[in-house]
């Protein structure tokens, strides 16, 4: 039986259920909690965490409904056996997906299908705020997790702003750390949307699925300080791989 010592802070702005459900599910990414481990009765896991029942099963009911953990009638609660799928949370600041999945303790690889100068036609002119065209930087990138490809991302990169960035290799830098270093400034915010779509041929063979499998498209924009637009990209997220998660407060 599991017997875990989470950080949990009383006075932090973030609600004490949510901090259980982010250190179970690290606890869970990094192995100290493996696959059919069986965790403390509702009640002593509480009193261990001093706080109320109510709460603690607030956020076992989430890691639930996520798939991480099984809730046995009569018997507890495990670790769940199945192949998990990767928790992209969007309330809790902006991250790219290579830092969440630094973050979630996950092994990834990266490969660069494509690295090439472009000229902007009038969707990627508007989005980087440059002339149409004007050359930026194209990248296409896979992402695999156990050998497994788990996402397809084009970046279009506004290269008036971080020239340097178009000798970047791309297998072992991440995006976000590089344009913040080369641009000598932070990322401020992004603007982003998605819709679930059908991959289509030319993306499905990249992703090794079918052209007619569902994928989660992301298109964002990715603006540095004084709402200075420096990327403008899209994902392409495997369904049965990533689930998007947020929580909201009724006021």
């Amino acid at each position: 039986m599991a017997k875990l010592e989470l950080d949990i802070k009383k006075d932090s702005v973030i609600p004490i259920y949510q901090q259980i459900v982010v250190e179970i599910q690290d606890a869970i990414n990094r192995g100290d909690l493996e696959p059919g481990q069986k965790l403390e009765s509702e009640e002593n896991f509480a009193q261990q965490l001093d706080v109320s029942r109510g709460t603690l099963r607030k956020a076992l009911s989430i890691l639930t409904n996520r798939g991480l953990l099984n809730k046995r009638h009569g018997k507890g609660t495990y670790v769940s056996t199945a192949e998990r799928d990767i928790d992209y949370p969007l309330d809790v600041g902006l991250h790219s997906f290579a830092e969440v999945l630094k973050a979630h303790h996950i092994e990834y690889t990266t490969n660069v299908i494509k690295q090439e100068l472009r000229k902007a036609n009038s969707q990627v002119a508007k989005n980087l705020n440059i002339e149409k065209g004007a050359l930026y930087l194209y990248l296409i990138r896979i992402r695999k997790v156990k050998d497994e490809s788990i996402m397809l991302i084009e970046n279009r990169i506004n290269i008036q702003r971080i020239p340097e960035i178009v000798s970047t290799n791309f297998t072992k830098k991440s995006l976000f750390v590089e344009i913040e270093r080369l641009a000598k400034e932070r990322i401020q915010s992004s603007t982003s949307t998605y819709e679930a779509v059908k991959v289509g041929p030319v993306r499905g063979k990249l992703l090794k699925i079918n052209s007619d499998d569902p994928v989660l498209k992301m298109q964002q924009i990715v603006y540095l300080e004084k709402n200075d637009p420096v990327e403008f990209g899209t994902v392409w997220l495997k369904g049965n791989k990533y689930l998007l998660t947020t929580t909201s407060q009724r006021v």
